[in-house]
């Protein structure tokens, strides 16, 4: 089902645990696979027509505002998330996510 939009939109959604593990969404479009510390890759079940746009957030509020979540990388297939800590290190942090093309 698509977004009531001026385009035929795909979302995909989800939220990923620190240990690259998801957490029970309502339908998982996605893998996750935890590369290293901080970095995860996250691939579509359905490949999207063109680059999404992509959107990611920390989970919780144990965390510091400095901490942060980067989204990199993203193509028709995947897209990489790397997250870091408040001194700026790599660090694993959990992470909510919208990619939309």
């Amino acid at each position: 089902m698509a977004i009531e939009a001026y385009e035929n939109l795909q979302v995909v959604r989800g939220t990923v645990q620190a240990d690259g593990t998801r957490i029970s969404d309502a339908k998982w479009g996605y893998k996750v696979t935890k590369t290293g510390t901080g970095k995860y890759t996250i691939t579509f079940n359905n490949d999207f027509t063109e680059s999404p746009s992509v959107v990611a957030t920390l989970d919780g509020d144990d965390w510091n505002l400095l901490d942060n979540v980067h989204v990199t990388g993203a193509t028709t297939e995947r897209v990489t998330v790397r997250t870091g800590n408040s001194v700026g290190d790599v660090a694993d942090r959990p992470f909510h996510f919208v990619a939309m093309g």
